[in-house]
């Protein structure tokens, strides 16, 4: 019976030490932190370079690099603007279009995705500097809490 018992705490610490370098191995291998290289992918209708001004801007504390090759993440993205109609213009006197953007910020290592978020402003009086905005300051936000 006390063989039993030893053999079952044995393997009891095998399997908890087992589980503790898994953990360890894996998370700071896809953590978006303070100082990781980034690199803005071009999109549609020139929104990287409003996100990239928007990173500089909100002083999201990463580093964009020049290349993918140089990076540890890559930032994706797309964005649309609604510019407004007669009736809007007309009927409720507004000129500012809705804007709509969204990221994802992918670990280039493992595929994995760190960090996504969608904007979507209405009645934007800036257009498309209000969305990349709106990006930057909760993908700072993500990466200040990841400290």
């Amino acid at each position: 019976m006390r063989k039993n018992f030893v053999t079952l705490g044995a393997a009891l610490v095998v399997a908890l030490l087992m589980a503790l370098a898994a953990g360890a191995s894996q998370a700071p291998s896809s953590a978006l932190r303070p100082g990781s290289k980034v690199f803005v992918a071009e999109m549609q209708d020139g929104f990287d370079s409003y996100l990239k001004a928007a990173l500089q801007n909100k002083k999201v504390p990463l580093v964009v690099v020049p290349t993918k090759a140089e990076a540890e993440f890559e930032i994706k993205g797309s964005s649309e603007t609604q510019k407004a109609g007669a009736a809007k213009k007309i009927f409720m006197g507004s000129w500012h279009s809705d804007e709509q953007a969204s990221i994802s910020v992918a670990n280039l290592a493992s595929g994995e995705v760190v960090f996504a978020y969608s904007a979507n402003k209405k009645n934007s009086v800036h257009g498309k500097q209000t969305s990349a905005e709106a990006c930057a300051k909760h993908l700072k936000e993500h990466v200040n809490n990841k400290k």
